[in-house]
């Protein structure tokens, strides 16, 4: 069994490899390879003024990194690198890596490959020594690394990162007395699986977007019902929904033009309203469990809804 220790650096922070580093060890951590891979990001590089984020500085003038070909030139290579068998990846907000590397076979249209890899950062929390916990790799790193050895590891090198990486690893599993492989299995949390990783996060971002227009939508509605909803007059049925409902477009655009067709009123609260509309029924009994008191109206599904127009 090997160990592989990665970084990136990228060319704004957060997209255009520049930089790809690794130290590869055996079960004992001696270093059989340590290695810097530079890349032509093929863009600007924007790392320092930025608004509230703090100044990046490389190791290397920018000139530097446009002597190197671009990303696809070393696809093969970490690919094959971290696809080996026999091998457990190590990083330090690993999933911030994986999303550095897939971003760049988006934008070169080259295929994603799937790996494991596990963060030292959510090891952290449960290694303390001396009684002293570490809440970040950079404490962690000046407390149990020696002076000498610190000083030679250059910040923002990435190879020299992922080399500070695997001394606070060693150190972690040494002063624990467990092996690589039963500290990850104590912290479950650090377990992570790239592409499910990367689709689950493509999925939240699709739900956020949707959920953006259903807003837009529903408070439009919402506003345009204020007066009904003021009219003590008014015999429509009050109806609000639930955010789940809001980020499946379909059932929701259905739902609204039940709304608008059987003269219900549009309500942006749940607490007097007559009708609860809810995605499904797992939602519809998460609902039911977080009233603190009794709902005085109804909450039924979408498809409930739906079948009583």
């Amino acid at each position: 069994m090997n160990y592989l220790f990665f970084d990136i650096e990228c060319a704004d922070g957060s997209k255009a490899i520049c930089e790809y580093g690794y130290v590869l060890t055996d079960e004992k951590f001696n270093v059989l390879k340590k290695a810097n891979i530079l890349i032509d990001p093929e863009c600007k590089f924007n790392l320092t003024g930025r608004v509230g984020q703090d100044d990046l500085i490389l190791t290397y003038p920018e000139d530097e990194y446009r002597k190197y070909p671009s990303f696809p030139d070393s696809y093969e290579r970490i690919k094959r690198l971290m696809t080996r068998d026999n091998l457990m990846i190590f990083g330090h907000a690993v999933n911030n890596d994986v999303g550095f590397i897939f971003k760049d076979c988006n934008r070169y249209k080259l295929p994603l490959f799937d790996f494991v890899a596990y963060d030292i950062q959510k090891m952290l929390p449960i290694f303390s020594k001396n009684n002293k916990n570490f809440t970040s790799l950079d404490n962690a790193f000046n407390d149990l690394v020696p002076v000498e050895i610190r000083s030679e590891l250059k910040e923002h090198r990435a190879c020299d990162d992922a080399m500070k990486t695997m001394l606070v690893f060693k150190e972690m599993v040494t002063d624990l007395g467990f092996t690589p492989k039963e500290l990850v299995e104590s912290c479950p949390k650090s377990l992570l699986k790239a592409i499910p990783y990367w689709e689950h996060k493509k999925e939240k971002k699709a739900r956020r977007r949707r959920r953006s227009q259903t807003q837009v939508i529903w408070g439009e509605l919402y506003r345009e019902h204020l007066p009904l909803l003021e009219d003590p007059n008014s015999i429509g049925k009050i109806v609000s929904i639930t955010g789940e409902l809001k980020n499946h477009l379909p059932e929701f655009n259905q739902v609204v033009d039940s709304i608008k067709n059987n003269g219900y009123v549009a309500f942006d609260g749940i607490n007097g309203s007559d009708y609860l509309i809810t995605f499904d029924e797992e939602d519809k009994n998460k609902m039911l469990a977080q009233f603190k008191y009794p709902y005085a109206g109804k909450v039924m599904t979408s498809k409930e809804f739906l079948n009583i127009n």
